[in-house]
């Protein structure tokens, strides 16, 4: 039996309600306060998984080891965060792990994981490899469904200089038509400009909503600890693979529009007929049922069912390491699951309705047909 472990905490307030009720209604310095009281105590596990069985025979167990922080917080207190993910890194090896997986904002909060890579006492990864994969992979399949179609389509990359942003934009420009790179600092997105100048037609903005008009398809994969893109600056028909933990996109695109897709970036399901999770708290990222993940949780499990006992993916994530991990995930029988946002299923039908509103509201050339078809079913 192989094992791992994957380091998860809260993304937001609500998060922390689901932990400890008795969080409800209390003010944000209270809360914040009283997991600062926590980190007094070691990290503690969250879940445990069993029943993981590649396609080659191989099993393996994993733990959610929780780090009770929120992603302000590990901005706020980054040698706390250290400390915490480290000791947390102890516990795992402790239980047996043989790889540790860096999951949501601790990631982040040690550069990739390279800010702690000689302290650790095990082999760590951050799951951005086999993320980039899955987000280009349900991208393209997002887009089918909704009849876009690649090589026409304008590409709207949202933290396009960071790790996961960068990548996908190196994998999807030679396809696309245009592609816009967003992010903060300019130099930076002026070199992945040039470095993608002769695959595409591109361009960098440091204004989202000015990038985001005109837009077919979108993957957002910023650090940011809070919403940055409201549903409002998306024109109709637009496809969303929101990759960020915590996520980019506002919740609100639940309620508010019904003529884009937007999904979360890469859920996968896990090879085994008998995946069980056994939880503590609701924050663990949770997915029904248990037999769906995260691609950065599955990367963490791909890893460990491969025997790699190394670090394998820190800092900037290279190309040469998502086609590595995509060939292992096919190896042991990882594959993408339905699309979801917000953990909520997104079913064909959905996907159907989508499209149906975007051609009432879009005058994209992709609608066309739908929009044939609305006008001749309401003459008729």
């Amino acid at each position: 039996m192989r094992k791992f472990a994957f380091l998860i905490h809260p993304l937001d307030l609500d998060d922390v309600v689901n932990f400890e009720k008795k969080a409800a209604g209390k003010p944000v310095a209270l809360i914040k306060k009283m997991l600062l009281w926590m980190c007094e105590k070691p990290p503690f596990i969250g879940s445990h998984i069993i029943g993981i069985t590649s396609k080659t025979g191989r099993k393996a167990e994993g733990w959610f080891i929780t780090v009770p922080l929120l992603p302000e917080q590990m901005r706020e207190h980054p040698e706390l965060a250290q400390r915490k993910i480290l000791e947390a890194i102890d516990i795992a090896k402790e239980l047996g792990a043989s790889i540790v997986g860096l999951g949501g904002f601790t990631s982040i909060a040690v550069n990739g994981g390279l800010s702690i890579a000689k302290q650790s006492a095990l082999p760590i990864t951050t799951g951005n490899a086999y993320t980039v994969a899955a987000a280009v992979n349900g991208t393209k399949k997002a887009a089918r469904l909704m009849g876009i179609r690649l090589s026409k389509a304008k590409l709207v990359v949202v933290g396009a200089t960071g790790s996961i942003g960068r990548a996908c934009s190196e994998i999807l420009a030679p396809e696309v038509a245009e592609i816009v790179l967003v992010g903060r600092r300019q130099r930076a997105l002026e070199l992945q400009v040039n470095k993608l100048k002769e695959l595409a037609v591109v361009s960098a903005s440091t204004d989202i909503k000015k990038a985001l008009e005109g837009a077919d398809i979108v993957i957002s994969a910023t650090s940011d600890a809070n919403t940055i893109i409201d549903v409002a600056d998306f024109e109709s028909g637009t496809v969303v693979c929101d990759v960020a933990q915590p996520p980019d996109v506002s919740k609100s695109v639940l309620k508010e529009r019904n003529d884009i897709l937007v999904f979360d970036g890469g859920i996968i399901k896990i090879p085994g007929r008998k995946i069980k999770r056994e939880s503590r708290f609701d924050y663990d990222f949770r997915l029904k049922p248990d037999k769906y993940a995260y691609a950065c949780m599955s990367e963490t499990m791909i890893l460990c069912l491969e025997g790699i006992k190394e670090n394998f993916d820190m800092g900037s994530v290279r190309v040469s390491n998502v086609e590595k991990i995509s060939r292992f995930a096919m190896k042991h029988g990882f594959k993408l699951a339905g699309f979801r946002s917000f953990g909520e299923r997104i079913t064909r039908d959905k996907i159907k309705e989508i499209r149906k509103n975007a051609a009432l509201n879009s005058n994209k050339k992709w609608f066309y047909r739908v929009r044939r078809m609305l006008k001749y079913s309401k003459l008729g």
